[in-house]
């Protein structure tokens, strides 16, 4: 519970005349409007009623508007609150500096304008966004800007005892009177702790809080109890081979080690040891928690030290083995950390010859990961790697650039953009310094139209970014302009009916709901209140409120169409005879044998960092039809693969 008394100035204040009463006293006035956020209200002209406004959120100063056009579309803000500081010209530069070095006593200070000292983590990280957005350079992107702000923000928060962070999105944040001894209160929420999700989280916040504060709890007794928590979950892996918690119970372990270090002596042999995880992983298992892990230095170099002290003389093996895994080069794995600390590990052990003979043979063979590939561009001009990446940097490093792109792109239905597609856009010079590099030759004309004939029937770029990047290429090689306007590429016929879970269909239709009887009624109202005032030519307010609609108009359209084609399906109608929609299969890979499960589910219901794929997709759909001991052929962007379906059961049955 919160400690806060009421706080009077914490009420919404809605009326339009308090803010016209105020800026009456010389003062501006601070409101959020329904439709263009943030308004600093600066003159009222009585005689013509209408407002001088200020919206800061869309770049625009001194508009004078009707004030029919703030009638209940406004809250009128607190003027001492952080909001209206954050906007102030003499208090803007205060709160900036809050912003940029204290993000808990931003928190706070906004919590403390609410009566009960405690808000839902939506509201605050709404006016968290705004305060931040006053702080935002010019040009910087706001959604991207703030998202990484308020990650490392909330990491703050954890630390800091006066402020209660809800475990779920949606939850409270709330004011707290801090604890007079951190180390017995969080040891105390520790032993009380639910489940050991919740455990290893205070072991952490344990484990990095000063040691001046929580030497309390650094004593024998509370290590033999973390161990025995510890202990109990490597039983349950042995038991239930619940491989998911491996990285879980190795972090557990370093944080115990962390936190009892310096009131235990040699803490680092006490059982479990990580020592004891690693020597439970397989291969594969290895890969899961080298993924999963925090991707910090420490962290990884820590795994490969244990990896070095437990595989002896094949330590290095098992290192190109977590570089050459498949999942390595997952959208979501955010494995670029690990990537370029396992290089550097390898070279610091004097082995980076061998990492340029093993990169090239990956090169070769097409086996080089996305990560990888990012890492050898971004050090394609570095002295301290150039003995690796020189000899990588030729037309075959573009050939699996393209490949590596499509083959994502193909097997992917998210909407997010491909790392390795954004490192080729945006780096203009890569192109140029792979055909025609600086120490060596430039690629021959038919390498080239090779090249253009791949990147132009890619699935990973949309048609304006081809044109771009064919531009680079026609730089090189003036005539790929005339390949590429004599090539016709034709598109695959959309299907006629999809397939679809209940829940995405539901998800798609909240969307539409949201867009017809919340958004576009919104939209279409400012733009009749925008018309009223004269001119739509330098009418700023009917322009954007149009641009609006026809987002939003557009995105309408296309979701009735998808949804009048979906069919809602529960999966329970496949067999285990033939691969089909609703299939859990596994199969293995005649290139190197190795085994692949995968769920073939709905149209959108495509999560291919989780095996799951739509089955629409064009890899799912070349497994169709097959039947358990069958091998047959997939052929993707060019390129064939051989698989045997191992077996085929329901995704329902596993559930």
């Amino acid at each position: 519970m919160s400690n806060k008394a009421h706080n009077p100035q914490g009420g919404k204040i809605n009326s339009l005349q308090a803010a016209i009463d105020l800026v009456a006293t010389g003062q501006p006035a601070f409101c959020l409007h329904q439709a263009w956020g943030i308004g600093v209200i600066r003159a009222y002209d009585e005689a013509t009623k209408r407002l001088t406004v200020d919206f800061p959120e869309q770049n625009k100063k001194a508009h004078a508007m009707d004030a029919a056009f703030f009638l209940g579309k406004i809250e009128v803000i607190n003027p001492n609150g952080v909001v209206a500081k954050a906007y102030g010209e003499s208090t803007k530069a205060e709160v900036a500096n809050m912003v940029a070095n204290d993000p808990a006593g931003v928190v706070k200070a906004l919590l403390a304008e609410y009566p009960t000292g405690e808000c839902t983590s939506y509201a605050l990280e709404a006016n968290l966004d705004r305060v931040y957005f006053a702080s935002l350079p010019a040009g910087k992107d706001r959604a991207t800007s703030f998202k990484a702000w308020w990650t490392k923000a909330r990491a703050a928060l954890r630390k800091d005892r006066a402020i209660l962070v809800p475990e779920r999105k949606g939850g409270l944040y709330a004011l707290l009177e801090a604890p007079k001894d951190l180390g017995e209160d969080l040891f105390a929420q520790y032993e009380s702790a639910p489940n050991f999700e919740r455990k290893l989280v205070l072991l952490e916040e344990l484990a990095g809080s000063a040691s001046s504060e929580t030497r309390s709890a650094a004593n024998a007794a509370n290590l033999d109890k973390v161990s025995a928590d510890l202990a109990k979950e490597i039983k349950k892996l042995e038991t239930a081979r619940k491989r998911d918690n491996l990285p879980a119970i190795l972090g557990g372990i370093w944080n115990r080690d962390k936190f009892f270090r310096s009131a235990v002596e040699n803490v680092e042999t006490v059982s479990p040891t990580a020592s004891e995880i690693i020597a439970l992983c397989t291969e594969s298992d290895l890969a899961f928690v080298a993924l999963n892990i925090p991707h910090t230095t420490e962290k990884i170099r820590s795994l490969l030290d244990l990896v070095r002290a437990h595989h002896g003389d094949n330590w290095s093996e098992r290192a190109f083995d977590l570089l050459r895994n498949r999942d390595i080069g997952g959208t979501k794995s955010g494995s670029a950390k690990l990537v370029s600390e396992s290089i550097a590990y390898l070279c610091d052990q004097e082995l980076a010859a061998v990492v340029s003979a093993r990169f090239a043979q990956w090169l070769e063979t097409r086996e080089l990961r996305a990560p990888v590939i990012i890492w050898v561009i971004k050090n394609r001009d570095s002295k301290k790697y150039a003995d690796i990446v020189g000899r990588l940097i030729n037309p075959s490093l573009l050939g699996a650039i393209l490949s590596s792109i499509d083959t994502e792109s193909l097997e992917s239905n998210s909407t997010a953009r491909i790392p390795l597609a954004n490192e080729l856009i945006k780096d203009k010079e890569l192109i140029a310094n792979i055909l025609i590099p600086a120490d060596g030759k430039k690629a021959d004309s038919e390498t080239i139209f090779d090249l253009t004939r791949t990147m132009m029937s890619s699935q990973g770029f949309d048609e304006m970014t081809k044109k771009a990047l064919l531009s680079r290429l026609a730089k090189i090689e003036p005539h790929v302009q005339r390949l590429a306007k004599s090539k016709h590429s034709g598109s695959e016929a959309e299907e006629k009916e999809l397939l679809v879970s209940k829940n995405s269909k539901e998800v798609k239709e909240r969307e539409l709901e949201d867009i017809v009887k919340v958004r576009l009624p919104a939209v279409k109202e400012a733009i009749q209140i925008a018309k009223e005032h004269g001119d739509l030519k330098e009418n700023s307010e009917y322009k954007m409120a149009r641009q609006d609609h026809d987002t939003l108009a557009a995105r309408r359209a296309e979701l009735d169409a998808l949804l009048k084609k979906a069919k809602v399906t529960d999966f329970k109608e496949a067999n285990t005879d033939t691969i089909s929609v609703g299939s859990s299969v596994v199969l293995r890979r005649g290139s190197d044998q190795t085994e692949f499960a995968y769920d073939l589910l709905g149209a959108w219901d495509g999560e291919p960092e989780k095996n799951i794929l739509s089955y629409i997709s064009p890899l799912a759909k070349q497994f169709l039809n097959h039947r358990t001991g069958e091998t047959f052929t997939t052929n993707i962007n060019g390129k064939a693969e051989s698989w045997t379906v191992i077996r085929i059961t329901r995704w329902v049955d596993k559930r």
